[in-house]
C-alpha cells in the first residue's frame, strides 16, 4: 500500500530544488506528470482522489499522478507555490487570505468541499454547543494558521466574539486526539469529517457540532503560471477526479464497501478498519461534494465565492477588496465536461 509523507525538512529541500531548476529545467517539464497534495494523512476525506488513483482513472486520462500526505493546508499550498506539487487541497478560507493580502499565486480549480468540512468535538460533560462556548478553552487543531483556525477565527468574529479568548494547541487531525479532551488536556478539539466520524465511534461520550462558516469549504489550488501553460493536464485530472467523486456519491451508504476496499489496497488510510464507520465517514464526506447539487461538483460555485469575499471583508480578515471572480476558474472544469 502507498503512504507518503512530506516532512518540513522535505519541503525545505524541494525549494531548494525548485532555486535550481529555475537555472535550469522547468519543474514542469513533463506535462503528463501530475503530482498532487492532501493536507493531511490520507483519509477518506480524500476519497475522491484516492479513489480515482486505485482505479486507474488518472492514468486512463494519460496522467502520470502521484498523490502525498502533507502537513497541513498551509503546507500544502506552499508546496503548489514552490512549483513542487501539480495541485493541492487546501481551506478555502486559507486559500482567498493568502491570495488576496499576500499574493499568493494560486488560483481554486475546483472546489470539493461546498462546505466547511470541520467539526468542533467535546463531551458530553463538558460540551460546545456555540461558539460563545470556546471562550477560555483549550482548543487543539491540526495546523496553527491553517484552514481550520481561520474557519474558527472567522465564527468566532462573526458571532461577536473575541477569537483571542480561545487557547490553540496542536493536535492529529484523527478520532484519537479525542483523548486529550478525556485526560483534561483540552476543551475541545477541531476535526474534519473522517476525524469526527472516528470520535464519535470510538466513545460513546463524544458530541460534534459543524463549523458552517459560509466558505467554500476545502479546495483545489494549482500555481497560475502552470495553469496557463499546461491547462490540459489540469483538464485531465478534475475529469477523472469528479469521475471518481461523482460515482461515490452515487453509491448508496450501505454499497460503498467495494469502493472503501478499493482504496484501501492501494493506499494506507485511516479509519477502514472499522467498515461500518468506514461507510459513514465517506458517505458523509460525499454528501459534502454534492451540498449544492450533483450538477455543481467539483464547481467553484460563484455565489458562494462572492459571499465568502464579502464575509471575510465584514470580518477584517481580508484587507484589500477583491473581484471573487478573479479567485477561481470553472473553465477547466467546464473542458473536463464537456
Amino acid at each position: 500500500m502507498h503512504s507518503a509523507n512530506l516532512s518540513r525538512r522535505g519541503f525545505l529541500c524541494a525549494t531548494g530544488a525548485a532555486a535550481l531548476l529555475a537555472t535550469g529545467t522547468s519543474a514542469f517539464a513533463q506535462s503528463t506528470d501530475f503530482s498532487f497534495i492532501a493536507p493531511f494523512s490520507f483519509s477518506l476525506a480524500f476519497g475522491d482522489v484516492l479513489y480515482a488513483d486505485a482505479m486507474g482513472f488518472y492514468r486512463d486520462e494519460g496522467l502520470n499522478f502521484k498523490a502525498e500526505a502533507g502537513k497541513g493546508a498551509s503546507f500544502a499550498a506552499q508546496m503548489v507555490i514552490a512549483k513542487q506539487m501539480s495541485a493541492g487541497r487546501t481551506g478555502g478560507t486559507n486559500f482567498i487570505q493568502s491570495r488576496v493580502d499576500n499574493g499568493a499565486p494560486l488560483l481554486s480549480i475546483a472546489t470539493i468541499a461546498q462546505l466547511s468540512p470541520f467539526y468542533i468535538i467535546s463531551s458530553k460533560e463538558n460540551p460546545v454547543r456555540s461558539m460563545e462556548d470556546l471562550e477560555g478553552r483549550t482548543v487543539g487543531m491540526a495546523s496553527l494558521g491553517g484552514s481550520m483556525e481561520g474557519t474558527l477565527d472567522l465564527l468566532m468574529r462573526s458571532g461577536g466574539h473575541s477569537p483571542e479568548t480561545v487557547k490553540r494547541v496542536k493536535v492529529a487531525d484523527t478520532g484519537a486526539s479525542y483523548a486529550l479532551i478525556q485526560a483534561g488536556r483540552a476543551g475541545a478539539f477541531i476535526g474534519n469529517t473522517s476525524s469526527m466520524i472516528t470520535a464519535l465511534a470510538a466513545t460513546g461520550d463524544a458530541v460534534a457540532i459543524p463549523m458552517d462558516d459560509g466558505m467554500p469549504g476545502q479546495v483545489y489550488v494549482a500555481h497560475d503560471e502552470d495553469v496557463a501553460a499546461n491547462p490540459d493536464k489540469f483538464v485531465a485530472f478534475l475529469r477523472a477526479t469528479h469521475r471518481a467523486a461523482l460515482t461515490i456519491a452515487q453509491t448508496p451508504k450501505e454499497e460503498l464497501d467495494p469502493i472503501i476496499d478499493r482504496i484501501a489496497t492501494r493506499f494506507d488510510v485511516l479509519g477502514t478498519a472499522d467498515r461500518g464507520a468506514a461507510r459513514e465517514d465517506l458517505y458523509a464526506n460525499a454528501q459534502n461534494w454534492i451540498a449544492k447539487g450533483s450538477e455543481n461538483v467539483l464547481r467553484n460555485v460563484p455565489e458562494v465565492w462572492a459571499n465568502a469575499v464579502s464575509m471575510l471583508g465584514e470580518a477584517g480578515m481580508i484587507k484589500k477588496p477583491v473581484d471573487p471572480t478573479s479567485l477561481y476558474t470553472n473553465a477547466l472544469l467546464d473542458r473536463a465536461l464537456a
